[in-house]
């Protein structure tokens, strides 16, 4: 009897443990995240954004609790120059996706992430950091180059959160403890091209408490929802040694074409079958490129690829 008590015992302290550690204590008392953007489509076309992300339930990987993201916004198009404008450069739009952005959880002081139809989790943010210390590469962040100069705090109803005033390779002010940065949740912490972000409103529950304490940071954009559109993360961009086209759906038969700035094929690779794909530099020079993926002739994603040597 003794035994089996002693059994049962640590049985459950393990499990507690377990449990205790699947806490996404920073993503708790309903998290938004209000987030602006301005991107060059095709200049001088500019695409501009206000968007929420927010949490909506659990799921389960490999015993690991994660929250679900889920995004909505509203946006426009710009034409910068003289008329007449492109066609497709005009009109107002708005989306609520119903299926996970991402899947985000905290463990200790380090947020972990996940994204759709992917098997690998990604360090997102680590905050053991100190005066002096360099963030790590993460998912959002490929520089080696960023400090920490000073440390000091915000005040949330979850407790005070630090703050840690960044140097070198980041365009971001701030690093903010269970947030983000200043410029976004998920988005680049470096140098983007063509694109511009900005985290405007951080809140929990009904309060903003970041930048400033005000009112929660909700858009509204209406009852139309659209399912998650296809698409593919590149990842790291920059390359150097390598890359990994991560496809948000599986590919049948699939065609990727990169090309250089003048619009010349470099590279082409046919017939993928798969959610992901691995490359290599090869042929590619250091410089700027752009990706093409079709699925059975059909367009299905495009973007731009850096190549660093």
């Amino acid at each position: 009897m003794k035994t089996n008590f002693i059994i049962r015992s640590i049985f459950f302290l393990i499990c507690a443990q377990q449990i205790n550690a699947q806490v996404n204590n920073y993503l708790i008392n309903q998290p938004v995240w209000k987030i602006s953007s301005t991107c060059s489509v095709s200049y001088p076309c500019v695409q501009q954004e206000t968007y929420n992300y927010y949490t909506n339930g659990d799921t389960l990987f490999n015993t690991l609790v994660y929250k679900k993201i889920v995004k909505k916004g509203y946006g426009y198009y710009s034409w910068m120059a003289m008329p007449p404008a492109s066609p497709g450069c005009n009109g107002s739009y708005n989306y609520n996706y119903t299926s996970p952005w991402y899947f985000i959880r905290s463990a200790g002081k380090k947020m972990f992430l996940r994204q759709p139809a992917d098997k690998s989790e990604y360090l997102l943010y680590d905050f053991n950091l100190l005066v002096g210390d360099t963030l790590p590469v993460s998912y959002n962040n490929y520089a080696t180059d960023i400090t920490v100069t000073a440390i000091d705090s915000i005040y949330t109803s979850s407790g005070y959160r630090k703050r840690f005033q960044l140097a070198g390779g980041t365009w971001s002010t701030y690093l903010l403890e269970g947030i983000g940065h200043s410029k976004g949740l998920v988005e680049p912490m470096n140098f983007p091209l063509e694109c511009g972000y900005n985290l405007d409103c951080y809140s929990l529950n009904d309060s903003a408490y970041y930048p400033i304490v005000g009112a929660a940071c909700n858009i509204n954009v209406g009852l139309q929802t659209y399912p998650r559109q296809k698409g593919c993360f590149v990842f790291p961009n920059p390359m150097q040694t390598h890359t990994t086209f991560q496809f948000n759906t599986y590919l049948n038969h699939a065609d990727i074409s990169i090309y250089n700035q003048v619009g010349q094929l470099i590279k082409s690779i046919h017939n993928l079958s798969g959610q992901s794909y691995n490359i290599e530099p090869g042929l590619l020079s250091e410089g700027i490129y752009f990706y093409d993926i079709k699925e059975q002739g059909q367009p299905f994603a495009s973007g731009k690829l850096i190549v660093m040597q």
